[in-house]
């Protein structure tokens, strides 16, 4: 649920002299920091069907740094990722093709995602391209990057995912409140979010 009075916002951090908070409050804010850490973990190979106006991203010269991409919603029968290149003001979630790296390399910022291709040396480094106002579905350590989608703010998440609300998005120097999570990228612009995470009701 998203906060509609005046009642203190319990922080994300974790402070040792920090006074109690609510537990549901510290499992919110604490898993939608774990989504955040662990976002670069989040990594799928992929496999994809197009239209004509979606071309599919079948490897990583398929798309250019600075273009768009969606993943699909559920995984094909062999459990690969359906991605698709669009353009980054489309409907739902997108996104950046951020650069590219050595499978065996990491991606550059803390909180990328990376598809792999079956028969490429390299992998795609993904940006999210969140829109101020909406609510996302991000998915925890351990979760699947299928399961990182626009979602209604009230929505109750999956399994290993929590729901969040791009509060702010502007350039890496960004400041966010205490309420919430700053991500921060690198490639292939600068660009900074401030999420607050949201509770179903």
């Amino acid at each position: 649920m998203t906060f509609h009075d005046s009642s203190p916002r319990p922080d994300i951090t974790y402070i040792a002299d920090a006074p109690p908070r609510r537990r549901w409050q510290l499992a919110r804010h604490g898993g939608l920091l774990l989504a955040c850490m662990g976002f670069m973990l989040v990594a799928a190979c992929s496999v994809s069907i197009g239209t004509e106006s979606e071309k599919p991203v079948e490897k990583t010269s398929d798309i250019a740094v600075g273009e768009c991409l969606r993943i699909a919603d559920k995984t094909d029968d062999e459990g690969k990722v359906r991605a698709t290149k669009v353009t980054c003001d489309s409907d739902g979630l997108t996104f950046y093709a951020a650069s590219t790296v050595s499978t065996g390399a990491d991606c550059a910022a803390e909180n990328s995602a990376s598809l792999t291709f079956a028969g490429d040396s390299q992998k795609l480094c993904m940006t999210p391209n969140f829109v101020n106002g909406e609510c996302y579905q991000i998915p925890m350590p351990g979760g699947q990057l299928v399961d990182y989608r626009e979602s209604d703010c009230s929505a109750t998440p999956a399994q290993t995912t929590v729901i969040a609300e791009a509060v702010s998005r502007s350039d890496e120097s960004l400041t966010c409140t205490e309420d919430q999570t700053k991500w921060s990228f690198s490639q292939p612009n600068s660009l900074g979010y401030c999420l607050r995470a949201v509770e179903a009701a």
